[in-house]
């Protein structure tokens, strides 16, 4: 039983993923994951300011996003992710070229994770 189960999955069709589209800046998730808990507002600052993260509007810098929140010291992660989305917001991020042509014709986004929106392909 247990070798005919093991056998079904090789039965699968490969799924391609396709071509990757470049998308500017890092993930949130990624750079609060560098990040040890708690922590200084200042101190996230200064190991983290420079990078940019991925946000609807177009990537931004760590620090100007900080810089419009009122806390001095984050207790975890998830109040730091909570903080910048509400500064930031949520929602598919535009890739740096919509087509192979670098033709920036607006119908092609990603969403923070870096997939491709199955939404926005379908237009």
């Amino acid at each position: 039983m247990a070798d005919e189960a093991e056998s079904d999955g090789d039965d699968e069709p490969i799924v391609e993923l396709g071509e990757k589209t470049p998308v500017a800046g890092q993930p949130l998730a990624r750079v609060a994951a560098r990040l040890t808990w708690p922590h200084e507002v200042s101190r996230i600052i200064n190991q983290e300011g420079e990078n940019m993260i991925r946000t609807p509007s177009g990537p931004q810098q760590v620090e100007s996003i900080l810089a419009d929140i009122d806390e001095t010291y984050i207790d975890s992660r998830q109040t730091f992710v909570s903080l910048v989305e509400d500064v930031i917001g949520s929602g598919p991020v535009a890739a740096e070229s919509d087509d192979a042509n670098g033709n920036d014709d607006g119908n092609n986004t990603t969403n923070t994770d870096g997939d491709v929106d199955p939404e926005a392909e379908a237009i």
